[in-house]
């Protein structure tokens, strides 16, 4: 369903970006970047977690295929800017994560949570991910909800998502399939942990990540 761009949100989403989650926190530990690092989130939503990358420094890009999506980031971006006095040094632009415009080895960082996991179709799945991998240098990290759980499962039945350019439903990945996929698109060093606390297969969120290098 459509994110509600209200007032409460836009504040709700300012403090995830300052404060963290425990997203951040699996990101900052599985990436540490700082100072004048290059960083993409393609299918940013609000752009909460590449954000919290700029506040460390890095130079961001976050692209989402969603216009209102992407006004809805760049007036988190703007009010930040404001409590900072400074613009941070990110760019917020409308893209398709299967067609990235950017030449190989881009990045040093790319990363998104609850992405690839909207596509059902083979293709697709596997394609958002090569795409991730082709214009990174370095690390890639895959975030998504985690289909060992029967919530999770029941979900990807009945969800009817309106997201521009995704499909109705979604399949989560589970911790060996996101490991597959990822060694598959060519990374090395492959690893799937749960985010949550607790066994992997409680967890709500998994998040699996590798390197190029």
């Amino acid at each position: 369903m459509p994110k509600d761009f209200s007032i409460q949100n836009l504040f709700r989403d300012l403090e995830y970006t300052i404060f963290g989650t425990e997203v951040h926190q699996f990101l900052f530990r599985i990436a540490p970047l700082g100072e004048g690092a290059l960083v993409l989130e393609p299918g940013c939503g609000c752009g909460k977690f590449g954000l919290a990358y700029a506040l460390r420094g890095c130079e961001v890009i976050l692209l989402d295929i969603d216009h209102e999506v992407v006004n809805y980031a760049r007036r988190i971006r703007g009010a930040l800017n404001s409590l900072l006095g400074f613009p941070l040094p990110v760019q917020i632009k409308v893209g398709n994560i299967h067609r990235m415009h950017f030449a190989g080895n881009s990045f040093d960082v790319v990363f998104n949570e609850g992405v690839p996991q909207h596509w059902p179709d083979e293709e697709k799945r596997q394609g958002s991910i090569d795409q991730m991998v082709r214009v990174s240098r370095d690390y890639v990290i895959v975030i998504g909800n985690n289909g060992l759980r029967e919530e999770e499962q029941e979900a990807d039945r009945s969800f009817d998502f309106t997201y521009k350019g995704m499909p109705p439903r979604r399949k989560c990945f589970t911790p060996d399939e996101l490991e597959t996929r990822l060694k598959k698109a060519g990374l090395k060093k492959v690893n799937v942990e749960g985010i949550s606390p607790g066994k992997i297969e409680d967890s709500i969120l998994i998040g699996g990540y590798g390197r190029k290098q």
